[in-house]
């Protein structure tokens, strides 16, 4: 039997013809994002504090053991990208997903943008049900 694969998929807006810096920055916001949603946080008197915890043989354990696989895809639009985030959110919500909104200070004269989303660290079929049908960037 094959062992089950851990990726991150980090999806971006072609449309935007974003340069290359930019497009790097707002994937590692996305990147970053979604891996923080795995973690339990709170607050007290001394700040915020955050904990990973997870169990053997878990899609935590197998990406935490340095792989980090991620794989950098495209959509053509808006709509797509949003659409897609709402499915992965929708149907299956134990993959955590981010979607990220640029501030529009460097690019985009100044308007706040939607640029790309991230899904996962999770099982890798799992991801594929949702983007196999996307290109490599």
């Amino acid at each position: 039997m094959e062992e089950r694969k851990v990726k991150q998929v980090i999806i971006m807006r072609k449309d935007l013809q974003m340069r290359k810096g930019k497009m790097i920055a707002q994937g590692a916001h996305a990147s970053v994002d979604a891996f923080l949603q795995l973690f339990k946080n709170w607050s007290d008197k001394d700040g915020v504090h955050y904990h990973l915890n997870y169990t053997k043989d878990s899609f935590l354990e197998k990406w935490m053991d340095g792989s980090f696989a991620k794989i950098c895809l495209y959509v053509d639009s808006e709509d797509e990208l949003v659409n897609l985030y709402e499915r992965f959110c929708n149907e299956k919500p134990e993959i955590p997903a981010a979607l990220i909104t640029d501030a529009g200070k460097t690019e985009f004269h100044g308007e706040e943008t939607v640029t790309c989303m991230a899904a996962g660290p999770y099982w890798a079929d799992e991801i594929d049900e949702f983007t196999r049908h996307l290109s490599l960037l």
